[in-house]
């Protein structure tokens, strides 16, 4: 179930914290010296976006929130006064979002304004952008996108972290809603409780936490003090199910298909598809059973025997992103050796993005797939306590 051309070999480097804080400080010196106050950041060639995209998942949104981030939680010292182009990014942002037809006026939390809107929110609260954040939640509960990046969980997110910037109590009312349509429309199925995303013209039961059934998962965790007694046994009880009705097992380890199906095995392993994604997710599960933690253990040993990956560094499909199973397994079983994998995938990603940045001239300047998501990463590796960015901590 390893494709051995998807991974590269672990870089035989010992865990450095001066390596570590240095490299988060070459990222962050990178972006500041990158940007450009009309036209935010260059694009990578690989994120096929333009230059000045204004998206939270590969653009501007979400490099001012990470290099906030980075100065809020003291990874480091640096920064820029991005209160001039606040209102600029929230209007491109809802400019790009006009190209995209089907989509055009969803509230997505990764490519939308509600994603932007939250960032504003966060470095220049106005009552105006809560209500924005609230009109794109509250349209969603309508949409049939069931999943994190487009849909009504990235909503509901967008709730928990409303919620928690201003404490108001009409973000948790609107999460309840939205919360009991989504498990209401979570459906038996021979592969376990799942629900089937209706997303970019296609109808699958995607399983991971960007577009699928972990990531519907993610806010109905992160707020399990908000979920009625049966709704906690719904969520506990098809977490079980369907994971172990999911699961691939070999010597190796554990690991998840990008979709529920048994005719072949999985062969990605990153963030958004694959074990370490999905004990990123469930790791930080309130409830426990012999099974869960044992799908959770083999998915993290899938995840470190198959190695850190040769697409980069990043979060989404990258090394840093599969490190992240790690630390949550660290946090979830205070077992050292999860903490020295989390490392030892740190030191590997930072060669990854040296050299990487060398090849272009420059960075990957965006929060999921660039520099500054892995920089946020090495930061929870120097404090062993993992916040995966925008979905643990905002």
């Amino acid at each position: 179930m390893i494709d051995s051309a998807r991974h590269i070999p672990l870089q035989p480097l010992p865990w450095d914290a001066d390596t570590a804080r240095l490299a988060i400080d070459e990222v962050v010196s990178d972006a500041l010296t990158h940007f450009n106050g009309e036209r935010f950041w260059p694009a990578h060639p690989l994120d096929n976006v333009k230059d000045g995209n204004s998206s939270f998942y590969m653009g501007a949104a979400g490099m001012i929130w990470g290099l906030d981030y980075l100065r809020r939680v003291g990874a480091t010292t640096a920064g820029i006064d991005f209160g001039p182009v606040l209102a600029r990014l929230l209007e491109t942002t809802q400019a790009e979002m006009a190209t995209y037809d089907d989509y055009a006026t969803t509230g997505s939390f990764l490519f939308g304004d509600l994603g932007t809107a939250l960032v504003v929110m966060r470095l220049a609260p106005t009552r105006s952008l809560a209500d924005l954040v609230y009109a794109r939640a509250e349209a969603n509960r309508r949409l049939p996108v069931r999943e994190l990046m487009w849909g009504t969980p990235g909503s509901m997110l967008a709730c928990v972290h409303m919620a928690e910037m201003t404490d108001e109590p009409r973000w948790r009312t609107l999460f309840a809603v939205q919360a009991e349509r989504l498990l209401d429309e979570l459906e038996e199925t021979a592969h376990g409780p799942l629900w089937t995303q209706d997303l970019y013209g296609r109808q699958s039961p995607y399983l991971g936490p960007v577009h699928g059934y972990a990531g519907n998962m993610i806010p109905l965790l992160r707020s399990w003090k908000w979920l009625t007694d049966g709704q906690r046994q719904r969520v506990s009880d098809a977490t079980g199910r369907t994971l172990t009705a999911n699961a691939w097992r070999s010597e190796q380890g554990v690991s998840w298909q990008a979709v529920a199906r048994r005719d072949t095995p999985p062969y990605l392993c990153q963030h958004c598809h694959g074990a370490p994604g999905m004990v990123t997710t469930f790791a930080d599960a309130p409830f426990t059973s012999p099974d869960l933690e044992s799908l959770l253990v083999e998915g993290g040993n899938f995840t470190w025997a198959a190695g850190p990956l040769a697409k980069g560094s990043n979060l989404c499909h990258g090394t840093g992103g599969n490190g992240y199973a790690f630390l949550k397994l660290h946090r979830r079983t205070v077992h050292p050796v999860w903490l020295e994998h989390a490392r030892a995938f740190a030191m590997t990603a930072i060669g990854q993005c040296r050299q990487a940045r060398t090849e272009l001239g420059r960075g990957r300047f965006s929060l999921w797939t660039g520099d500054v998501g892995l920089a946020v990463y090495l930061w929870d590796c120097l404090t062993a306590t993992p916040y995966f960015p925008t979905i643990d901590v905002f």
